[in-house]
């Protein structure tokens, strides 16, 4: 995936979910079509797709550790479509305006669509559980001791990772999209190399669509109060 062969991970990955969707590789080939099409760097990604895959894996491996990540791929995924609903909404309400209110609102920004399909019925690392009961306190106090006792060298960069995890986790009650972005940035800057990288820079990808689609959201929102002035 780091190298870009996208296109061979969705073959090989088909290959496998061709012979039977339901029995391993096929969880690890469900969860590889999901990263592809919500990889920032595939000129074909397809946030739809993504979470089609995603929803797949979790239908059919529902006790697989690899359903965590994917549930939390979903949250975001469901994140960026309800701020596109609700600025969806807002320009409605904006166009209805008088003629001066419908000119100013053609100058406002406009979003990236994100295209909706119709959904249709290398590898990646094997599964491995980050969180232990549900306890995301104690699994991110382990990971903190981790990088505290090594530094900068690895394996402190799984422990960045499993923070990123960890606060953006959709149970976790503590979710915290910032502190997620914050360590998957430093295992991007500090372990470029590292196996968890190319992971981290996909979830990268999904926080600054949600970030950029925020403030464009802002933006909107602001041009509303001046027009109802």
């Amino acid at each position: 995936m780091a190298a870009g062969f996208f296109k061979t991970i969705i073959e090989q990955s088909e290959e496998i979910l061709a012979e039977n969707e339901t029995v391993p590789p096929a969880d690890v080939a469900l969860y590889s079509l999901g990263e592809v099409y919500a990889h920032h760097d595939y000129e074909g990604r397809d946030y739809v797709k993504s979470q089609f895959y995603f929803e797949k894996l979790i239908e059919n491996f529902p006790d697989t550790t690899l359903a965590s990540e994917a549930k939390t791929y979903i949250s975001l995924f469901e994140t960026i479509a309800a701020q596109e609903e609700e600025a969806a909404a807002v320009e409605e309400k904006l166009l209805h305006k008088d003629t001066q209110a419908a000119a100013e609102i053609s100058q406002l920004p406009q979003k990236e669509i994100i295209v909706v399909k119709e959904k249709k019925s290398e590898s990646v690392r094997a599964p491995r559980r980050v969180v232990e009961n549900q306890n995301f306190a104690e699994a991110a106090q382990r990971n903190l001791q981790i990088i505290e006792e090594l530094g900068p060298k690895k394996p402190a960069d799984e422990a960045f990772y499993n923070l990123g995890l960890i606060y953006a986790h959709v149970d976790n009650p503590t979710k915290d999209y910032k502190k997620s972005k914050l360590y998957f940035h430093i295992l991007t800057t500090q372990f470029p190399d590292s196996d968890f990288a190319e992971e981290a820079k996909i979830w990268l990808g999904l926080f600054e669509t949600i970030e950029k689609m925020q403030q464009i959201d802002d933006e909107i929102e602001e041009q509303k109060k001046q027009l109802n002035r």
